[in-house]
């Protein structure tokens, strides 16, 4: 099935809008409603001065808003990863014409997709933005080089095998929101907790390391072919280029530091668990 260039960017255009949308009212939804009672008892929050709607946390100060908006962003997020999961597995395994042009073959299906991922990114700039504070420079390069990324793909009608592979990455989203949930909620202790963060370590370096990597490079040997063919602008080429290594970094660093707390996870877990020796009795 094939569809005019015209018609895929119209198409991605209403699902990212309706995606938007949908995504809007979800996280406002969970951001904005009311704090239990069981959340203000078990953090002891009192009523910010001269906003009685809002509550803050007494011993780190922090107010309770922002809780409620990182779960807003947590669940949504995790939404939108088993979406585009879902959605890059059915594009690959139900299209094998995409391995035979990885550049340019293109699918509906795969647009589809992108555009629900685009509505996400332009979300996540903005709450980036908003809370910049909190979030800092670096998840702010993430969305922005994803969001650009899927605009080149959705609305260039290319490279949508890359792009599958690309959205495969937000697998390990659902571990690492999977712990976020944990710590705040009092299950650190838990060995759902380490099985958890050790799901995270490993998905996260296979998908986005071990895999991600050489399928990147791949991604750059093809576009830079195309480029001396004449195929792919200039302009086209560096921004891809900039972006392929701005998501490689960040995720090599970010694997360096899951692994780095994954072993002082289980380093810290081991000790607990060792009986302490005995002292031995003061002599009379």
């Amino acid at each position: 099935m094939c569809f005019p260039h015209s018609s895929s960017q119209l198409l991605g255009l209403q699902v990212m809008m309706a995606s938007f949308t949908v995504f809007c009212l979800i996280w406002f939804g969970i951001a904005k409603r009311p704090t239990s009672n069981r959340i203000r008892e078990k953090y002891n929050l009192k009523n910010a001065v001269g906003d009685p709607s809002n509550q803050y946390d007494p011993i780190s100060g922090q107010s309770h808003r922002f809780f409620k908006a990182e779960l807003a962003t947590r669940v949504l997020s995790t939404l939108h990863a088993v979406i585009v999961c879902y959605g890059a597995v059915h594009s690959l395994l139900s299209e094998p014409e995409l391995y035979a042009d990885m550049l340019w073959k293109t699918s509906p299906v795969c647009t589809f997709y992108f555009a629900v991922s685009m509505a996400y990114f332009i979300g996540d700039i903005i709450l980036c933005v908003v809370m910049f504070k909190e979030y800092g420079t670096l998840f702010l390069i993430h969305a922005l080089c994803g969001l650009f990324g899927l605009t080149v793909i959705c609305f260039g009608h290319k490279f949508h095998f890359f792009g599958c592979i690309g959205l495969l990455w937000e697998m390990s989203t659902v571990f690492l929101n999977n712990r976020w949930l944990m710590l705040e909620y009092g299950y650190k202790r838990t060995t759902l907790f380490v099985v958890n963060s050790l799901a995270l370590v490993l998905c996260f370096i296979v998908v986005r390391v071990v895999l991600g990597c050489p399928f990147s490079y791949m991604f750059w040997s093809q576009l830079s072919a195309a480029r001396a063919e004449g195929m792919v602008g200039r302009w086209t080429y560096l921004a891809v280029t900039f972006m392929l290594g701005g998501f490689n970094f960040l995720n090599i660093f970010w694997a360096y530091k899951l692994v780095i707390g994954g072993y002082r996870m289980v380093v810290s877990s081991n000790s607990r668990q060792r009986p302490e020796k005995e002292r031995p009795e003061k002599e009379s």
